[in-house]
């Protein structure tokens, strides 16, 4: 016989219980930590049952209905069944209560948790062990005691006493035994630190917000601000129909939405990090919550009115705020809003989050579409008529261009009559003036030629005359003037030779007339007296 299915997430194929009974121990362990699954014992590997193995089934039953009251912990005697027929199945359903060991010697066996991927076990990471850990312990997050001592409860006395209901600390199970504040006190109170996020996007996808907001305070006061705040996003459709009162249609059933909104506060995971949000899109609403279905609660439990509680104190004080109803009947409700629209709401469960997807009743997309396109349209029609605009302008000022040119033209033709009469005059007087032109030249030369005589001389006395405590002053004059200058530039200057420079520099600091400040790089020269002929 062939079971007809390959090895995968749910289901394993063993030939017999191996020489090492860890091995399927730990077959077992896998499924219950995961997902759980059917081992069929007595199988070969494309799942063909042995008929040689069928004498084993008595001794294999005896054998793993002792390990399942004893071999594993935590107690697995209600998760795992034995059923002989055609084959011998071994049926693990998910547990509830991960981790999941098996023993080996007494306490904890890490190395005997196991998880299934895929088609096969591995060893659980220390991450994965302590995650099963915190999931486990997250129905108890509520009753531990908390490190805050100075709660105040303002919004959550409000809302009590608008049902008329008496604010009591005890009675509302805020308080623990030892006197201090609990995490469901926490939560409720005006310091709790979580925050709810709301976001407002155009279109299909995030690319464009439109508005987003953030709720903080007491989870009362975050779960009156979500949906108040959701009812004003939920627009109306009125549709006249002749009729004395309009038909009215929101985008989504209000009690729908209300639902999905109020399950994120009674159900999450607060023992894991994240914010509680809603998202808002032109065609539906996502809203996110930490945190698988409690208790290993399926989908479809729940919509059979099965009930398992996470936050049993949390959930008895919106209920007495009149803001649940606690009949666990909301997603029932949420589908019943639904029963007659195409697109039924869309539960995304992992272990981490439940995403809750409700869709826009009176989204149209083919109208979203057509309107899409008329804005493009719109658009390119916008940027075609500002190009036109444009080359208009462009146009009247090439003409304009144009009569101004020829308006210059016919005043460059005038001036051009002019200017050839008055060159003919030129002309005349030109020959004349090079005439007496040729006679000043050979003057200038001459001229210029005793020029560079006397510039040479003066150059010359110039130099003999900057000697003593003249050209020291003149140093001390550039050094004033020019901070930096160097030895070479002021040779340069002065026309005398860079030894006499240096020398001249030697006697001006010695004399304290003069001091250089800073590396010889970018340093520079200060004056810091007059000097006194010597």
């Amino acid at each position: 016989m062939n079971k007809s299915k390959i090895e995968d997430l749910n289901i394993e194929y063993k030939s017999d219980i191996p020489k090492r009974p860890n091995d399927l121990k730990a077959e077992i362990v896998a499924f219950l930590n995961t997902e759980g699954g059917t081992i069929i014992l007595g199988a070969d590997n494309d799942g063909n049952i042995l008929s040689e193995k069928k004498e084993k089934y008595k001794e294999w039953e005896e054998k793993i209905s002792n390990w399942i009251f004893n071999a594993f912990y935590p107690d697995v005697s209600n998760l795992i069944f034995i059923n002989i027929d055609d084959c011998f199945e071994i049926v693990i359903k998910k547990g509830i209560e991960k981790p999941y060991f098996y023993k080996d010697g007494n306490g904890f066996n890490a190395k005997g948790v196991f998880v299934r991927v895929g088609s096969s076990k591995r060893v659980a990471s220390f991450e994965e062990i302590q995650r099963m850990i915190f999931m486990n312990k997250a129905k108890e997050y509520e009753t531990l005691s908390c490190d805050e001592k100075n709660l105040t409860f303002s919004y959550l006395k409000k809302k009590l006493k608008e049902s008329n209901i008496r604010f009591d600390i005890k009675g509302l199970s805020l308080i623990n035994k030892n006197g201090k504040y609990n995490n469901a006190a926490l939560l409720l109170s005006d310091q709790n630190p979580t925050v709810s996020k709301f976001a407002i996007f155009q279109g299909k996808d995030v690319s464009v917000f439109l508005d987003k907001k953030e709720f903080t305070g007491s989870i009362m006061k975050q779960l009156d601000n979500m949906i108040d705040y959701a009812n004003i996003i939920n627009k109306k459709k009125v549709i006249i129909s002749g009729k004395t009162k309009h038909d009215e249609y929101r985008d989504y059933p209000e009690r729908a939405l209300r639902e999905a909104i109020c399950n994120c506060y009674c159900h999450r995971d607060w023992t894991m990090s994240g914010d509680i949000k809603i998202e808002f899109y032109d065609d539906r609403v996502e809203i996110f919550s930490q945190g698988s279905l409690p208790n290993g609660l399926t989908l479809k439990n729940i919509q059979e009115g099965i009930t398992a509680k996470r936050n049993p104190i949390v959930v008895n004080a919106l209920n007495k705020a009149d803001l649940i109803e606690n009949y666990a009947s909301g997603v029932r409700r949420i589908f019943a809003d639904y029963e007659y629209f195409e697109k039924q709401p869309l539960f995304n469960i992992s272990d981490n989050a439940v995403i809750v997807t409700l869709y826009n009743m009176n989204y149209d997309s083919q109208k979203a579409e057509n309107d899409s396109q008329k804005t493009e349209n719109g658009s390119q029609k916008a940027e075609n008529d500002s190009q036109k605009t444009e080359n208009d302008s462009q146009k009247a000022g090439n003409y304009s261009q144009k009569s101004k040119n020829d308006s210059q033209k016919t005043e460059n033709d005038s001036q051009k009559s002019k200017n050839d009469s008055q060159k003919t005059g030129n002309d005349s007087q030109k020959s004349k003036n090079d005439s007496q032109k040729t006679e000043n030249d050979s003057q200038k030369a001459g001229n210029d030629s005793q020029k560079a005589g006397n510039d040479s001389q003066k150059s010359e006395n110039d130099s003999q005359k900057l000697k003593g405590f003249d050209r020291q002053k003149k140093i001390m004059k550039l050094m004033y003037k020019y901070p930096q200058i160097t030895a070479k530039e002021i040779c340069e200057k002065m026309t005398v030779s860079e030894s006499t420079i240096r020398r001249d520099i030697s006697y001006l600091q010695e004399k304290k007339c003069i001091s250089y400040q800073g590396s010889s790089k970018n340093g520079n020269w200060i004056v810091l007296s007059e000097c006194s002929d010597e």
